[in-house]
C-alpha cells in the first residue's frame, strides 16, 4: 500500500465533520505554500534590493556580531 492509499484509508475512517475540516485546510495550506515554493519569491525579494543604504547595513552588522556573537556565562 501507498503512502497515499494509507492517507486515504485514514481520511475514510475520520467521521468528524469538525476533524474533517481541519484536515482540508491543512491540505488547501500545504498546496498554497507548494505553489508560491515552485514559483519562488524572486522578484519579491529583488524589489527591496537598494532600500536599506550601506551605513545602515553596517550598522545592523555590528549590533548582530555585538549582541549575538558573544557567549555569556560558562559553557
Amino acid at each position: 500500500m501507498t503512502l497515499k492509499d494509507e492517507i486515504l484509508v485514514d481520511i475514510t475512517a475520520i467521521k468528524s465533520p469538525n476533524l474533517l475540516n481541519q484536515i482540508y485546510e491543512f491540505i488547501q495550506l500545504v498546496k498554497k505554500n507548494s505553489a508560491v515554493s515552485e514559483v519562488g519569491n524572486r522578484d519579491e525579494v529583488l524589489s527591496l534590493a537598494g532600500l536599506l543604504s550601506d551605513a545602515d547595513a553596517e550598522e545592523i552588522i555590528a549590533t548582530i556580531n555585538n549582541e549575538f556573537n558573544n557567549i555569556e556565562g560558562e559553557w
